[in-house]
């Protein structure tokens, strides 16, 4: 690695020369000496075996040889310039690839527009965001933050609470027309409720209330591993739902679905950003985290994770 970095520092001396014709003006613009780059020149054409110049007491010119080498070697030149150039723009220009993964209806209800709000900030980004019901592997595929609801949390990952996921017992008022209100979680037993089946235990419920919990074997004949799709079964009354509150709360507002039970509560899961261990992050991956932090504490997304 040594000769290969006094190398290039011959060959940036001598294209110089080349450049400007001159050892003199080629020792100026290097902040070094004449003697000093006719060293490195001489000792440049020794390496390779040839002949670059053509020294007289009036004037440089390049050999034929020379004026090859010299183009190749401003090219290298330029080729480190920009390289440079961009290490130094990335240090304080937000742009480059992200790539994220979340649970499909946490991303569907928040995610689209968070990057949407970071990209019109920063342009010169572009994101690629998986949304899967599989927990993605952040460092074996290659992605820079996930978003994870989770009450155990990986050692191998950096994560930074952003919320917690409240699910709530949902129906939709055209139920109430065939059935009962329940008044307590046992009697929701007696009702059609969906199960996810995207978890296990599924048909088992428990609620508490203060120090109180109850457990609760439901029964139905609709199961559906979609967030989203159990909201639209309990739209058109099929049935008992317990969705996420994010997912709920504006047909809860608008009177579509009603909260049963309020007093009564599921447990409640955290939600993260988490990331791969990283030596030093990117500007990018600063900024997105950031943002990320930031667009999360906004009291119309506190009343929905909290």
């Amino acid at each position: 690695m040594e000769t290969m970095s006094s190398r290039l520092q011959r060959s940036v001396c001598f294209a110089t020369v080349a450049e400007l014709g001159s050892f003199t003006a080629a020792a100026r613009q290097l902040g070094c000496s004449k003697a000093h780059v006719s060293r490195q020149v001489a000792q440049l054409e020794r390496e390779l075996g040839s002949q670059l110049l053509h020294r007289s007491t009036r004037r440089l010119s390049l050999t034929d040889i020379g004026r090859r080498y010299a183009t190749h070697a401003s090219a290298l030149i330029r080729a480190l310039e920009a390289a440079e150039q961009e290490v130094s723009l990335s240090k304080t220009v937000v742009a480059g690839a992200l790539r994220l993964t979340a649970a499909t209806s946490f991303g569907e209800a928040f995610l689209v527009a968070l990057v949407e709000a970071f990209r019109s900030a920063h342009p010169e980004v572009r994101v690629e965001l998986d949304l899967s019901i599989v927990q993605r592997d952040l460092e074996r595929e290659r992605f820079d933050f996930g978003f994870r609801a989770t009450r155990t949390l990986d050692d191998r990952i950096v994560a930074r609470a952003i919320g917690v996921i409240r699910e709530l017992p949902v129906a939709s008022p055209a139920l109430f027309e065939r059935h009962r209100k329940p008044r307590r979680p046992s009697e929701l037993a007696a009702l059609p409720c969906l199960r996810n089946t995207h978890f296990q235990d599924d048909a088992e419920w428990v609620l508490t209330r203060g120090a109180r919990s109850e457990t609760v074997r439901v029964h139905g004949d609709l199961a559906i591993n979609h967030f989203g799709s159990l909201k639209e079964a309990a739209l058109i009354g099929a049935g008992v739902a317990r969705l996420p509150r994010y997912l709920v709360q504006d047909v809860l507002d608008d009177g579509r679905l009603i909260q049963l039970l309020p007093e009564w509560q599921f447990s409640t899961v955290p939600v993260y950003l988490v990331h791969p261990q990283r030596h030093r992050p990117t500007l990018l991956q600063q900024r997105f985290r950031e943002h990320v932090i930031a667009w999360f504490d906004e009291p119309e997304r506190v009343r929905l994770l909290r």
